[in-house]
């Protein structure tokens, strides 16, 4: 009996938040913060896009650890996700185009998440108040 509580709480957990795209965001962030790091002393040279390198990837990885903490607003962080994994392509290379294609596929998902009811709630189907009435002839 004790074991049927806690699978349901696991349960309801595993739907409060993307976890696959969220991990996805910050793996695509990690890897596009790599190409600048390495090239550091490059970053503050005038005429280098090594500083949208930085930016673009700790703006990506910031993405999914607010998509972590706050999943309200996984849906609105996915599509910031995406459009920043294609604009890393021109200050990182795109996290050696592998973040690029990880970050795209994790907005994607984080995009396409839909949350679960809570159990015990139940969704209104007709909410305008009207009668329905079914005609049988």
């Amino acid at each position: 009996m004790e074991e049927r509580k806690t699978g349901t709480r696991r349960a309801r957990k595993e739907s409060i938040r993307p976890r696959a795209g969220l991990i996805l965001l910050m793996f695509a962030g990690l890897l596009t913060l790599y190409v600048p790091i390495q090239l550091y002393w490059l970053t503050f040279v005038p005429g280098n896009f090594a500083f949208t390198g930085i930016l673009f990837g700790g703006l990506l990885l910031s993405c999914g650890v607010i998509g972590w903490v706050m999943p309200r607003y996984v849906r609105l962080l996915g599509v910031f996700g995406i459009v920043l994994s294609i604009l890393s392509l021109i200050g990182a290379l795109g996290g050696l185009l592998i973040g690029m294609v990880l970050g795209i596929i994790g907005g994607s998902l984080c995009i396409a998440w839909d949350a679960k009811p809570e159990i015990g709630k139940k969704e209104l189907s007709n909410d305008s108040g009207e009668e329905v009435v079914a005609a049988i002839s």
